[in-house]
């Protein structure tokens, strides 16, 4: 583990953006920790979210490999706009844009029938480019498939270098598949998370943070929900 994913884990405990505790997922799991990045709210909490998304896309696809930052509406707008602020103070000057949950049926926009125009906000992408995407989570993916494809609808062979998302909570469904794995199976797409549940849960443990029944519960739900590598720290750390 990185020190800035230390940092980041430290800040998403700090501003309640995660928590240990017992939540109800959409899934309908009763899960001892709970993501939500929508509960940071200011210039410094995007500034930390920033820097941990640009620091996942650096080390996923260089400097040079990509040539801007999507961001679904809503939650993937901040998100977008804080990682190439970031990316920024590092020299590495790229373009944000997101799409449009309504066309846009006025002004310059809408002149001549023109949908990328029409329907994204900000960098108006050229045939070929390389788009990271960014969002909070992945959970069925839902809102990505669909970002994907309005921009393969509406930039000719655009690409997609990654998805970068906060957590990967690596979770396994019922039938055994884990969402990052089955988006990137059924888009081609990347999956990279600045970190993931386990480096969370890790980090926490061995600094004294994740003790008693909060320990066990998070090893326990592991143990049934998780994915290869969760069942793995699971284990280890039940017979630690």
């Amino acid at each position: 583990m990185q020190d800035w994913q230390r940092r980041f884990i430290d800040f998403l405990v700090d501003t309640g953006a995660f928590r240990l505790g017992s939540f109800t997922l959409k899934s309908g799991r009763l899960s001892p920790t709970f993501v939500n990045t929508g509960l940071v709210e200011d210039g410094y909490g995007l500034n930390e979210l920033g820097a941990a998304y640009a620091a996942r896309i650096v080390a996923a696809c260089g400097l040079d490999g990509f040539d801007a930052v999507f961001g679904p509406a809503y939650k993937g707008v901040p998100l977008a706009v804080s990682t190439v602020i970031a990316l920024a103070a590092q020299g590495r000057r790229v373009p944000y844009l997101f799409d449009r949950k309504e066309r846009k049926d006025h002004g310059e926009e809408a002149a001549g029938g023109n949908d990328a125009a029409a329907l994204l906000v900000g960098h108006r992408p050229l045939p070929g480019e390389r788009l990271v995407l960014v969002d909070d989570v992945l959970t069925t993916g839902a809102t990505k498939f669909e970002a994907v494809q309005l921009l393969q609808r509406l930039v000719p062979e655009v690409r997609f270098p990654a998805l970068v998302i906060a957590v990967d909570r690596q979770e396994a469904d019922d039938r055994g598949d884990d969402a990052a794995g089955l988006f990137t199976r059924e888009t081609g797409i990347a999956v990279h998370a600045a970190v993931t549940m386990t480096d969370i849960l890790t980090h926490l443990d061995t600094s004294g943070r994740l003790n008693g029944p909060a320990r066990l519960d998070c090893i326990g739900y592991l143990r049934t929900y998780g994915t290869a590598p969760a069942k793995a720290w699971a284990e280890h750390a039940a017979s630690a």
